[in-house]
């Protein structure tokens, strides 16, 4: 028998009888080992040496070796997002933000996108309600506005076996941690720039699922500075794009012609200002010399406009990273966390308000 074989022999004998130890049990001295396999010690210590490569022994000097149990490798966390289906610089913004951040943490996110329907939205909730794969969810709701029952009952379900947190828009008022904004300070700033700008007649964009039965806390920001303001609202001065092709709205060139066009608009999300500019300009108009204009949105959705308006940008980057850092909280201590966060927003100040104080002058300026 060659010494590679007998080492090797040695080995599998060695390895057979550590698979049966108890992890830190002792072995024999080296002398001992020796006699009790008649082997030198050449040849005992390249059999130690595999065990050691295969962590089926330790060696502590002066004090002996001893057997070890191989650890299993630790599964890294598997984070899912859940976003409605399209490239929109939200979404490119919210991805980008959490892959930088997950990744520094050594955790897997898996991205799932469903189609712009509220059923395709309850069948991606619901597959990962049974993925035993994921350990949290980070959930971006389709329409909060939309009457989403369906979706409401899978989460009431799903926060019993895992952690979900919403982000940016909520369904179920308070079935999950929220984080989100300060919708109505915010949209209470930017009309209010524009009422001390000195507009007294101040139109609203907004979307075809706006209910002004029950306004949204961006709709209620808007009426409270008007309403503060003592000015009045008048809902045929009101652009409404359909949500679901925001190519469509109401007459958006009637409104803009009319003798009594007001002087300034809000919109509610910047994903209308491009339309809303290019019907300004069909008319013979221009911002701001004849329209003034604020929104409330993602700095980013307006980047690559001509005109740098006025708007109140959402801490996107900061409300994303902060539902991360709560759910994975959520799931390494299994607490409970407060249910609810909002963000500020701030203001910024672009080239897209007109101050009537000074004719010569923009909002911007003063």
């Amino acid at each position: 028998m060659t010494m590679n074989s007998k080492y090797q022999q040695l080995y599998e004998t060695l390895h057979a009888v550590a698979l049966r130890a108890k992890d830190g049990e002792k072995l024999p001295s080296i002398k001992e080992l020796c006699a009790e396999y008649q082997v030198s010690l050449a040849t005992l210590n390249s059999a130690l040496s595999l065990l050691e490569k295969d962590c089926l022994i330790r060696r502590e000097p002066k004090k002996g070796i001893y057997f070890a149990k191989p650890k299993s490798p630790v599964r890294s966390r598997r984070i899912a997002l859940l976003l409605p289906g399209g490239l929109e610089p939200l979404f490119v913004t919210i991805v980008t933000t959490l892959h930088r951040y997950f990744k520094a943490l050594n955790v897997e996110l898996n991205i799932q996108l469903y189609d712009l329907t509220l059923e395709s939205e309850a069948e991606e909730l619901e597959a990962l309600m049974y993925d035993n794969t994921t350990d949290g969810v980070l959930y971006l709701p389709l329409y909060p506005l939309f009457e989403a029952p369906r979706a409401v009952e899978i989460l009431k379900e799903m926060v019993k076996c895992k952690p979900v947190i919403q982000f940016d828009r909520e369904v179920g008022d308070g079935v999950t941690p929220f984080v989100g904004y300060q919708c109505f300070v915010n949209s209470y700033k930017a009309t209010r720039f524009l009422i001390e700008a000195g507009h007294q007649s101040i139109g609203l964009i907004c979307a075809s699922n706006d209910n002004f039965a029950r306004p949204s806390q961006r709709l209620a920001g808007y009426f409270e500075a008007l309403r503060e303001a003592g000015l009045p609202y008048d809902p045929r001065q009101t652009i409404i794009y359909d949500v679901l092709n925001p190519d469509l709205s109401n007459g958006v060139i009637e409104i803009l012609s009319r003798p009594d066009c007001p002087t300034a608009f809000f919109a509610i999300n910047g994903v209308y200002v491009p339309r809303f500019m290019r019907k300004v300009a069909f008319v013979g108009k221009r911002i701001p010399d004849d329209v003034s204009l604020t929104c409330y949105d993602l700095s980013d959705t307006l980047a690559n406009l001509p005109l740098k308006i006025t708007h109140v940008s959402e801490p996107t980057r900061e409300a994303v990273t902060l539902a991360a850092e709560l759910l994975l909280q959520q799931i390494n201590s299994n607490a409970a966390i407060e249910q609810s966060h909002l963000l500020p927003g701030k203001l910024v100040i672009g080239e897209s308000c007109r101050n009537l104080f000074s004719p010569t002058a923009q909002a911007y300026n003063v």
